[in-house]
């Protein structure tokens, strides 16, 4: 058992634990919960728009955590292992879970939100966590969230079918809502002259495509820069003009302190992960036409 990585042993001896629960557990256990599983933040609110209070919503990541990272707590996952289904992101923690999660409940469904979905493939995020370097912040596109709500929809209905055409009513309600943002964002930023956006963590790969924004990350790799490449970012902050910088409470900032302190600039911190995600977009398109 040595041989298995810590977080491995820790799933193991959980969920040899749960299986010799009492009987009536067991059978608790096998009655639909309708508990849905959502890894951020973001997309329990997408779950709560279409379902309303037809499931319970729990959040595999809590806030200011980095899903980058995170491993769920033991009392976390024996909680998560009376789910019904998984709407995944692709997150490296989600295949380790996943896996013990199906020892216990074998009829749990794994729903990939990054299925349909037109994904970036970017090298300053960390390779190791996710596959082929792809950019995973894909709610922070309104046009990308209509197909991941679509996405949703279909999950909730195989899963739930008595409440379909709640579901297809909310996803269509949700989905003009979305549209509504959409215009509203393009209007606060048709004035914006510099579109270059210093992060500290490349996070807005997405919301940057959908409204012609250039964006500049200090991290790379999930690293705080080197001495060297400091030094480069220091250059192009100054070429780009920049003067302010976008922090997260998810990761490092020092980098970003640093310029800041370079260059004279601002930093501004900005919560890409919030639950509330209507005012999220709306703040941070504000931030980055205000910069």
């Amino acid at each position: 058992m040595s041989s298995f990585p810590l977080c491995s042993q820790i799933f193991l001896l959980i969920f040899t634990f749960i299986s010799f629960l009492s009987p009536l557990t067991a059978i608790e256990n096998d009655s639909r919960s309708n508990l849905v599983l959502v890894s951020v933040a973001p997309h329990r609110f997408f779950v709560k728009k279409i379902a309303h209070d037809t499931v319970e919503v729990m959040l595999m990541v809590p806030a200011g955590a980095s899903a980058h990272t995170y491993e769920p707590t033991p009392k976390q996952t024996i909680t998560a292992s009376k789910a019904d289904i998984w709407f995944r992101i692709g997150e490296s923690f989600e295949d380790k879970a996943i896996k013990a999660l199906k020892n216990h409940q074998a009829n749990l469904e794994i729903v990939d939100l990054r299925d349909n979905l037109d994904l970036i493939s970017d090298p300053t995020h960390i390779c190791m966590h996710h596959k082929g370097c792809v950019d995973l912040h894909f709610w922070l596109s309104p046009k990308l969230a209509k197909i991941q709500a679509e996405t949703i929809t279909q999950g909730l209905i195989a899963k739930y079918p008595e409440h379909a055409d709640l579901y297809r009513k909310n996803l269509k309600i949700f989905q003009d809502e979305l549209d509504t943002i959409n215009l509203t964002i393009v209007d606060i930023l048709k004035d914006l002259k510099n579109r270059t956006v210093m992060i500290s963590h490349p996070a807005y790969g997405y919301f940057a495509r959908d409204y012609n924004l250039n964006q500049f990350s200090i991290e790379f790799e999930g690293k705080d820069p080197t001495p060297k490449l400091l030094t480069k970012i220091l250059d192009e902050a100054r070429k780009s003009n920049i003067k302010t910088i976008f922090t997260q409470p998810q990761y490092s900032n020092k980098g970003a302190s640093l310029i800041a302190k370079e260059i004279n600039a601002k930093v501004v911190s900005l919560d890409p992960y919030s639950e509330d995600y209507y005012e999220s977009l709306i703040t941070i398109a504000k931030h980055f036409a205000d910069q």
